[in-house]
């Protein structure tokens, strides 16, 4: 054998010495199943005000699934504009509004998004911290902290990354679970966990006749993904039936003057077998005529207390945290 053939030999021995074992690759599929069948509930509530626009054209696909990496058990996705991190199950108040003045519950972790709706020179918050006895954990989207780590009293630090652009801020009472957290911090490139691009929502597809196994969320403001979710079998039939009721009834568009000229924008995919299809839903917030399915939709992260629930103190923009 000559030195070529001795160099090819090697180079193949070496992608096969990488290449994943039968085991690895079948834990890979089974792991990607147990995701997809990962079913996630929270709180509903109805936000007042909406109009509608569908549009349906015949088109069936079969079922696939993003490129993401592992999701570590116990835990989930949460996405915003081009970034994507994972949070503890456990952690279920959402909140939109600045980090870190707007907590609701004493002692729950917060999942935070800055929402571009919100005005920046009006909700503010003087803290750099809340005081010890009344801080809680949080993941925080697109507040005003410059990157970087910051150390606060009783071991407690926060740490925020440009994650794809966006900033992800986490605090935590411990370096070990701020990194944890931090850690798992990437861009969306493409779609995130649930399917969902960070802008240019796609449109809608046909209804099938068939009942909904599961659906995935997506939910734009100005053009741009604020957050993305998993439903369950159960709350996702409930919402194919209330969106297909929806398609059919005539929403006004709203009046000349409106103060909130943007709309939101729901994208959802629908599971069923081994087919799938979508469905889209544009509301306005100065039409008085509700949808039935936002009270559906309206759950878990996109269900986030405004700062017209919180405590918000009004005043400059606060500067970076250091």
């Amino acid at each position: 054998m000559d030195s070529s053939e001795q160099r090819i030999a090697d180079s193949l021995a070496r992608h096969a010495a990488d290449a994943p074992s039968d085991h690895a690759l079948l834990s890979t599929v089974h792991g990607r199943l147990r995701r997809r069948r990962t079913g996630r509930v929270a709180g509903a509530a109805v936000l007042a005000a909406a109009v509608i626009a569908t549009a349906f054209t015949a088109n069936q696909t079969l079922r696939t699934e993003p490129e993401v990496a592992q999701t570590k058990p116990g835990w989930r996705w949460e996405s915003y504009k081009t970034a994507q991190v994972q949070v503890p199950d456990t952690w279920k108040q959402y909140i939109a509004g600045p980090a870190p003045c707007t907590f609701l519950q004493g002692g729950v972790p917060v999942i935070g998004r800055f929402y571009d709706f919100l005005p920046r020179d009006r909700y503010t918050c003087s803290y750099q911290v809340i005081p010890l006895k009344s801080r809680v954990p949080y993941v925080w989207f697109d507040d005003v902290q410059a990157p970087g780590i910051k150390q606060y009293d009783g071991g407690w630090s926060e740490e925020t990354r440009l994650v794809g652009g966006t900033k992800v801020s986490v605090l935590a009472p411990n370096e070990a679970l701020r990194r944890e957290i931090i850690d798992t911090a990437r861009p969306i490139t493409g779609v995130d966990t649930y399917g969902c691009t960070p802008d240019n929502p796609r449109p809608a597809t046909d209804v099938l006749n068939e009942e909904a196994d599961g659906a995935e969320v997506c939910e734009y403001f100005k053009g741009k993904l604020v957050a993305s979710s998993h439903l369950p079998p159960r709350v996702a039939a409930q919402l194919a039936k209330a969106m297909t009721k929806d398609r059919d009834t005539h929403f006004p568009a709203p009046a000349e003057g409106c103060g909130n000229s943007d709309p939101r924008t729901y994208v959802v995919q629908f599971h069923s077998g081994k087919k799938s299809w979508t469905m889209r839903l544009d509301y306005h917030p100065c039409v008085m005529l509700r949808p039935a399915s936002l009270a559906v939709l309206r759950t878990g992260p996109h269900n986030a207390y405004d700062p017209s629930q919180l405590h918000d103190p009004v005043g400059p923009v606060t500067p970076p945290r250091r």
